[in-house]
């Protein structure tokens, strides 16, 4: 006969646990975990191995953190979140483990290069050219060699958590580097006539 849905004290209760109560919560989470991790991540090309890895450690998770549940969503949902965010860390690190984070500041060091597209009127592609030399010219001039760094790992793609491992400082250290390099590329943009939203529509 199948268990009837445990209800979230019920979770919490069974999950801390060190019985066969716990033992068949935990085993019945993690079969809820791999499946809804599977549910996302097939698709990003994670199997079922590497899903049940990231299920036993948030398992992990879940019990330290019992005492910040809430109980504002299912249990189960809740669970889960905490499985997501351990998979997409994971996946992301994977992600930039082989790129060279030194290849990157020598990149930086070095002038700029955009990718040229073909834009749809001359003016356009006029606008696009004068933004993006602006763009490299006060990265180039008007910031120090590490927030260059930082801005051109931030249009590279790569996550903060990593360009703050790669660099040796904590997550808090590089917010304020990379806030104080794009306001001072901001405020240069700015005295050249060129606003934020000229920005972002080269890079939309």
């Amino acid at each position: 006969m199948r268990r009837a849905p445990r209800e979230n004290a019920e979770w919490v209760r069974a999950i801390a646990d060190d019985g066969a109560d716990g033992e068949a919560a935990r085993r019945d989470l993690r079969e809820v975990l791999v499946t809804g991790l599977m549910r996302v991540l097939t698709a990003r090309g994670a199997d079922e191995d590497l899903c049940e890895d990231f299920a036993q450690e948030a398992l992990l998770r879940v019990r330290e953190r019992l005492g910040g549940f809430r109980g504002e969503s299912r249990f189960t949902s809740w669970a889960l979140s905490i499985a997501m965010r351990i998979a997409f860390d994971d996946l992301r690190h994977k992600r930039w483990r082989d790129v060279s984070f030194d290849a990157m500041l020598e990149g930086a060091r070095s002038p700029l290069v955009f990718e040229p597209r073909v834009e749809a009127t001359q003016e356009r592609s006029a606008v696009r050219e004068r933004v993006l030399r602006a763009l490299a010219d006060v990265i180039e001039g008007k910031l120090t060699e590490k927030q260059r760094a930082v801005l051109v790992a931030e249009l590279e793609g790569m996550p903060h958590a990593e360009i703050a491992e790669r660099l040796g400082m904590k997550q808090n250290a590089l917010y304020k580097l990379s806030h104080d390099a794009r306001k001072s590329v901001k405020v240069h943009l700015e005295a050249l006539g060129i606003c934020e939203a000229d920005v972002l529509w080269v890079f939309e």
